[in-house]
């Protein structure tokens, strides 16, 4: 009888906590039994489908189809020499070149190397004389973005577990725009390639002075899914209502 009556409180707290660390927003005005318990199993459905949504990386057909959502067509292309080249084009004019990024795979290692990364401004104003709801690829990042998902993707199918590329120094000001640019995009520094003795070796596989930069590719398109996925949630808000 002990045990039973011992049992049953222990079997209450349980409840009680776990109704507790529910949000309040969880349940309906009217706290029946029946509408907590669906709403329950709703809040647990939804925290499910997030963290999924967190964990899981977008792949290629996601990724087009909000690209083409936002105005931008992605094309990827590669070479026998393992080298690859991704580009973003306007969706309503495609000789309209957005921007572009190209590079290969390394012999030695699984790194992905990104040679060259350029978005041409003049190209976005265009397009958006083109067509006013032209949003530049759907997110803050740009459709930068877009071409360098694709372009990791690659890079995941083959091998590759990091991505390592240089900021370049052109000019000051504007070498410390691209270094917060790549911050934000998920980036990290590495290291300075200047002109001293100890660089000569940076410089002859970059091409010239900057900010060398790199990360774990499954952590950056993670982020990058989150991003895309959060603008796409918001989209679809706002066209409903």
């Amino acid at each position: 009888m002990a045990l039973n009556k011992l049992l049953t409180i222990t079997l209450l707290c349980i409840t009680c906590t776990a109704l507790r660390i529910l949000p309040a927003a969880a349940f309906s005005s009217i706290s029946t039994p029946h509408t907590a318990h669906k709403a329950r199993i709703s809040s647990l459905l939804m925290m499910s489908a997030d963290v999924e949504s967190e964990t899981t990386i977008a792949d290629i057909e996601e990724i087009t189809t909000f690209a083409s959502k936002n105005g931008v067509d992605l094309k990827f292309t590669t070479n026998p020499t393992r080298g690859y080249r991704g580009v973003a084009v306007s969706k309503d004019d495609p000789e309209n070149i957005l921007g572009y990024i190209e590079g290969f795979i390394r012999p030695a290692g699984k790194v992905l190397h990104a040679d060259k990364m350029e978005i041409f401004k003049s190209a976005l104003y265009s397009a958006r004389r083109e067509n006013d709801s032209f949003t530049g690829g759907g997110t803050y990042l740009g459709p930068g973005l877009l071409i360098a998902f694709v372009c990791l993707l690659h890079g995941i199918e083959n091998g590759c577990q990091t991505i390592e590329f240089l900021a370049i120094d052109d000019a000051e000001f504007q070498h410390k725009r691209l270094i917060r640019y790549y911050k934000t995009a998920g980036f990290e520094e590495v290291r300075y390639v200047g002109e001293e003795l100890k660089d000569i070796p940076d410089r002859l596989v970059w091409g010239g002075c900057g900010t060398l930069m790199t990360n774990d590719i499954e952590q950056v398109l993670q982020k990058w899914t989150r991003i895309i996925r959060g603008a796409n949630r918001r989209m679809e808000r706002e066209n409903n209502e």
